[in-house]
């Protein structure tokens, strides 16, 4: 099963101590989940605090991907089921962690496996 998050908000985009590195910050308010993600200066171009945008996470690639704001397939580091659901990854040796309040237990699988995809659309 897909996680669609059809109502997140980009809270911030923010500087990191790491020179060219931003750091989104995403929520979901209807979902219960949060998004944080470390990027390069130049993946953040199209992404601006306020919008509304889509973010979709599978086991598998995403069909329409390639079209979206942002691609990424990232590695599992840690799964942590406790009165909700967080992940640790990495995308390209970046840290990444996602939170999810309610999640489903075909949602919580979509991270038993190393490997992810994730679109911002």
């Amino acid at each position: 099963m897909v996680i669609r998050l059809a109502t997140a908000v980009i809270d911030s985009v923010e500087e990191t101590e790491t020179r060219r590195l931003k750091l989104l910050k995403v929520s979901s308010k209807s979902n219960g989940a949060t998004l944080t993600l470390e990027l390069p200066d130049a993946l953040c171009d199209t992404l601006n605090t306020n919008d509304s945008i889509t973010v979709v996470i599978d086991s598998k690639p995403i069909t329409k991907g390639e079209q979206a704001k942002l691609y990424v397939e990232s590695s599992v580091f840690k799964k942590l089921e406790n009165n909700g659901l967080e992940v640790i990854g990495s995308v390209g040796g970046l840290r990444l962690v996602f939170t999810l309040g309610k999640a489903t237990p075909s949602q919580s699988n979509i991270f038993n496996s190393e490997k992810f995809f994730l679109a911002i659309m």
